[in-house]
């Protein structure tokens, strides 16, 4: 059965929370509208969810998405296998980093400023901690215009989240900082 990412947010939410409505259904989802009801049609031939029927109100008669058992199977093994390839994709991503990072160690730099996002900091400074215990994590900029606040002698060299050449001259135009010590993070 080849179920995508959007079948596996469409079952998840619909195991979560009690759904009437795909319009519902998309905004928990995460899903677009369009795309939640292709996806419905295509459970509902596969017999992963039904329409069942319940009273609000003792005059009106209302619906509701739920997940069969088939669908309860399908959403356990598609979420060991989104489990798998975030893993996966996560490894991959902390290799290159370390690849980068052993490259920085063996030119003999030792301490470093990250600007970028402090999700992407916190991850680098786990690789460093667990691989490069002679590299340090000096400092973090979310942009770089924060750059001018540190001392350039406290720093070796400046990694960028999104560095490129056009920007590498920007910032040492406007921090004074040589292009030796700005390194493209990719």
């Amino acid at each position: 059965m080849d179920l995508s990412e959007k079948t596996f947010q469409v079952l998840d939410t619909l195991d979560r929370q009690e759904i009437s409505t795909q319009r519902q259904l998309a905004e928990h989802s995460g899903v677009s509208l369009g795309q939640v009801n292709y996806v419905l049609k295509s459970l509902l031939k596969k017999g992963l969810v039904k329409i069942g029927n319940f009273r609000k109100n003792p005059h009106k008669i209302a619906y509701v998405y739920l997940l069969t058992p088939k669908g309860i199977e399908a959403k356990s093994r598609l979420a060991v296998d989104f489990v798998m390839l975030r893993l996966k994709e996560y490894n991959s991503l902390r290799q290159r980093l370390a690849e980068r990072l052993a490259i920085i160690q063996s030119k003999g730099h030792v301490r470093i400023i990250f600007v970028g996002p402090k999700i992407a900091k916190e991850f680098l400074d786990s690789i460093i901690k667990d691989e490069f215990p002679n590299l340090v994590l000096v400092g973090h900029c979310a942009e770089w215009e924060d750059l001018k606040d540190y001392n350039p002698e406290s720093f070796d060299m400046v990694l960028l989240f999104d560095g490129n050449s056009t920007g590498l001259r920007k910032i040492k135009e406007a921090t004074g900082i040589f292009p030796e010590k700005l390194l493209p993070l990719w």
